[in-house]
């Protein structure tokens, strides 16, 4: 990025996206809200993301002592199973901010802002949010069932418990309703007023500061 376009962005982002902002942008409160929620997804996403280590520990400890030793563990199958489960439903709220989930881009980004953010209020309100209400009280007692009985793995010779695994969907879901009320409010924002108040990818704001900028030099 040259200079001049690097100068635009910075411009762009203090200035034009936030412009009178004081006047019709969002209450302190939602901002408030906004900021909690994305801070606590991106807490529990990096915070997870930590468990690639011992999963890539597991996994190349299985592959040694399988086809070198030829002495494969009872155990790695079952541990690797465990946290790679317990980080894909930790880390999908942070996912959710940062617009990593697929989309439909070829149609989503033809849309103007304000078409954005009316859809995507439209479906987090009517079907996001109601669906995740559903899965937190059914994966509760799916994971109160477990953790009561103590359930273990039965078809494993390992038979480790599986209630941490099981905790790990709630614990999920619920990140996710938050996530998801995030992500209302600043689709409510993006409908009413037409402007991206918090530059995160997954709301176009990026590209449409990049083709802002670019024609603006």
């Amino acid at each position: 990025m040259s200079p001049a376009l690097h100068t635009n962005v910075n411009s762009f982002r203090r200035g034009s996206v936030h412009q009178d902002t004081h006047k019709s942008g969002p209450p302190a409160l939602a901002n408030k809200i906004v900021s909690l929620i994305d801070k606590t997804s991106g807490f529990f996403g990096k915070s997870v993301a930590l468990l690639i280590f011992p999963m890539s520990y597991v996994l190349v400890h299985e592959v040694i002592s399988r086809y070198f030793f030829h002495a494969p563990t009872i155990w790695a199958g079952d541990i690797s199973v465990i946290l790679y489960g317990t980080f894909f439903m930790l880390a999908s709220p942070l996912c959710l901010r940062d617009g990593i989930h697929i989309r439909t881009d070829f149609l989503y980004n033809r849309w103007s802002t304000k078409t954005k953010g009316f859809v995507d209020l439209f479906i987090y309100v009517i079907v996001y949010l109601p669906v995740h209400l559903v899965f937190l009280n059914i994966s509760w007692h799916f994971f109160y069932k477990s953790f009561g009985q103590g359930e273990r793995i039965v078809t494993s010779p390992w038979m480790p418990v599986i209630w941490p695994l099981k905790f790990a969907l709630p614990l999920g879901i619920f990140l996710m309703l938050l996530q998801g009320i995030s992500e209302t409010i600043k689709s409510y924002y993006m409908w009413r007023h037409g402007e991206y108040y918090w530059l995160k990818t997954g709301h176009g704001a990026d590209e449409e500061i990049l083709e802002c900028t670019t024609h603006n030099t």
